[in-house]
Parts: C-alpha cells; structure tokens; sequence
C-alpha cells in the first residue's frame, strides 16, 4: 500500500512537472499550476526573448508594446489635458502645481496597486491566467521587452474610471490638469520601469534604483514596490533589507 501511495504521488509530481511547456502558448497553460503557480513565477527566466501567449495572432499582437509607444501617444494627452485646464482660467503656476500634485498621487497608486493588486496570492485555475497576463508574466519572464509596458488599449480603458474618480473629487476645471498630472506620473512610471531593466545606469540615483528594483524581481519579491522611488516603501514599511543592511547586490 506505501509503495502505491509513493508511486501514485511521484506520477502526480510528474504530471505537474510537465503541466507548462514552454514552447506552446503560456496563458491557458499556467492556471493548471493551481497552488504551485506563485512559486513557478517568482523563478524569474532571464531571457530577452519572451514567450508567446496565445495561439491566435491578434491577440498575440496586442500583449507586444514598444516602450516608446507610451509616451508618443500619451504625452500628447498629457499636454492636451493641462492646456485645457489653462484655458478654463487657471494660469501656468497653478496649472504646474496641481500636475506636480497628480504625479505624486500617482506614486502611491503605482505602490498599491503593485504591492495589492500585481502580487495578490493566486491558486485557481482563472485567478493564475488573470494574475499572469497582469503581472505574473513579468515576473516570470522580467527581461521581455514587448511586454514589460503597460498596454495602450488596456490603458485608454483604464483612464475612464480615473477619470470619473479624479471628477468625483475635483472641479470641472482643475480635473484636466490634476488627471494630466497623474497620466504624466504613469508615463514617466512606466518609462523608468523599462529603463530599470535594459538600461545600464553607470551614476546614481539611477544606479541605486535598478539595484532597488532587480532586488524586488531574483532576491525579495514580496519588498521593494516602489519603482519610481523607494518613498512608500518606507512611508509603509516594505523596505527590503538590503536597502538598509547591504550592499552586495
């Protein structure tokens, strides 16, 4: 009886062992992973070359963006936004400060949703195919430059709820430049993300920071959520230690 629970079990290890195949389609592949699936992520496979999603074509072509196509399509809006609230009477000064205080807004968005929403604990089948297409392929995969910005068609959906919040809680004419602020925060999130990984900084700050955040991806996954700074990491206490204890990495 031992020896057929031992063999029913190693069977088991090796079905699971060969749930993901690598050379086919990923997404509908890694919700099998089930309870295995947060550890299979987080053993980051570093390669610039990343794997295909879909077996469809379109939908293939819609998960590859080029960083440069952030902000080439979204710093238009950005201009067009803050000139808008210009034209509604405010002037330059006001207009500078409400955006500066977008793009601080916005850092405490891209901490919680990163260390709320992109790392949420998955097990089920939908949740892990969710979870990857979100975040978990990053992870996996962080080297992958067609899929390490976010979208533009995910993101023109996204800034409708946004923008409703932003209009919720602010006036008719200072929603442009306070929502203009935020989406220039995303932008330059997004663009230092991208730099993080493929740039080679040789000064600081930029330096430390790619040190910061390549802690977070292959040493502390569960640390370090800032991209843009470490600033609400500290403010809530998910510094990784070897932000403060060391320098070796």
């Amino acid at each position: 009886m031992a020896l057929l629970t031992c063999v029913f079990r190693l069977e088991k290890m090796v079905v699971q062992e060969f749930t993901v195949d690598l050379n086919k389609p990923l997404v509908f592949q890694v919700g099998h992973l089930e309870e295995r699936y947060q550890e299979w992520i987080h053993q980051p496979i570093v390669s610039k070359e990343g794997p295909r999603f879909f077996g469809n074509d379109v939908l293939e072509f819609l998960t590859l963006t080029k960083w440069w196509a952030v902000p080439t399509i979204w710093l238009p809006v950005v201009c067009w936004l803050l000139v808008k609230s210009i034209r509604m009477g405010h002037t330059i000064q006001e207009v500078a400060i409400m955006a500066l205080f977008g793009i601080f807004i916005w850092t405490l968005i891209e901490y919680t949703l990163h260390r709320f929403l992109f790392h949420i604990e998955t097990k089920t089948y939908w949740a892990n195919t969710a979870h990857y297409l979100l975040h978990g392929c990053h992870h996996k995969h962080p080297m992958d430059s067609l899929r390490l910005v976010f979208p533009p068609t995910a993101t023109a959906i996204l800034c409708v709820p946004f923008w409703k919040l932003v209009a919720f809680f602010a006036t008719p004419t200072t929603t442009p430049a306070l929502f203009g602020g935020g989406l220039l925060g995303y932008v330059m999130y997004d663009c230092t993300h991208y730099y993080l990984h493929h740039g080679q900084p040789s000064k600081d700050p930029a330096k430390n920071l790619k040190r910061y955040h390549l802690n977070h991806h292959f040493r502390i996954q569960n640390k370090g959520f800032g991209i843009t700074s470490s600033f609400w990491d500290y403010v809530f206490g998910t510094l990784p230690p070897s932000k403060t204890t060391g320098k070796n990495n």
